[in-house]
């Protein structure tokens, strides 16, 4: 009986120890990330969409009044098969604009057409060149860096700047129009002695992609704003026409280190040129019709 009553007591004991481990806590479960399961795994991560920035007021409102056309020039770029764009007011009021290919040579346009309410325009020609890719995105992220090359003050130059906002860009004068535009702020200039940005206008602003994100077409009263026509302007004009251009990125990536160098490449190959506007005013030197100050 006693040997039966020992045996009892071993076996209850043997059972308190068992449970005890199965049931003691885990130092390090506290440390551990909690499992997660194949479906989580394959999600994909989910990203912050840009700030977006509220629309301009009735105040946000900056007037260009147009003066009188004459002979001058101005800068375009390649988009699709024999089409360019160019800001409205470089072309606006022109008996004839050509493309510089060299000196004392240009290739003549062959149409001209124009946005109905914005300083836009469209040029038809015979000359083909790749063709820079529109961007797909219809707005910017507030310091968002952008890029515009061209010929301000008849000769190549550039600007690095970062976007700020938007605002109401209406013009007068010759011809009438309003629009919301994006203002950029200066962060460079090259050439670095450059004082006036007049002759850019036309020319393209990329984004960090390589891909065109607006139209240079004025400076604001105090230097180191830039104005630049919208992507759903640019949109809204090549859509009406029929152009086929092309969209993504048709460029390496863009940055403060390369973006001198990737300009003069575009300028070599004609992909960004010089507009000359000839207006039969009996003038014979041309001015430089772009980067208007509102």
């Amino acid at each position: 009986m006693r040997r039966l009553w020992n045996t009892l007591l071993y076996l209850a004991a043997a059972l308190v120890v068992l449970y005890s481990i199965v049931n003691r806590e885990d130092p390090d479960a506290a440390r551990r990330p909690p499992p997660q399961s194949p479906l989580a795994e394959r999600q994909p991560a989910m990203r912050t969409p840009p700030p977006r920035l509220p629309a301009p007021g009735p105040r946000d409102v900056s007037v260009i009044d147009l003066a009188e056309k004459r002979s001058s020039i101005g800068t375009a770029f390649a988009i699709a098969d024999g089409w360019w764009l160019t800001a409205r007011h470089v072309v606006d009021g022109c008996h004839a604009v050509g493309l510089v290919t060299g000196p004392r040579r240009a290739t003549w346009a062959q149409s001209t057409l124009v946005h109905p309410n914005a300083d836009l325009a469209l040029l038809s020609t015979s000359l083909s060149r790749p063709a820079l890719a529109l961007s797909t995105r219809s707005g910017f992220a507030r310091g968002q860096d952008g890029f515009a090359f061209g010929y301000p003050q008849g000769k190549p130059g550039d600007v690095h700047a970062r976007y700020m906002g938007n605002l109401r860009l209406r013009s007068t004068g010759r011809y009438r129009s309003e629009e919301i535009a994006a203002v950029w702020a200066e962060t460079d200039r090259v050439p670095a002695g450059l004082t006036a940005l007049g002759g850019i206008s036309g020319g393209p602003m990329l984004d960090g992609e390589g891909s065109v994100v607006g139209v240079m077409v004025a400076t604001s009263k105090r230097r180191g704003r830039i104005i630049t026509v919208m992507p759903r302007t640019i949109r809204e004009l090549v859509e009406q026409h029929n152009v086929p251009v092309r969209s993504g990125a048709s460029l390496p990536p863009l940055s403060a280190a390369n973006y001198i160098r990737q300009a003069n490449v575009l300028r070599r190959n004609l992909r960004v040129a010089q507009v000359y506007c000839r207006v039969e005013d009996g003038r014979r030197r041309p001015g430089r019709d772009g980067a208007r100050s509102p």
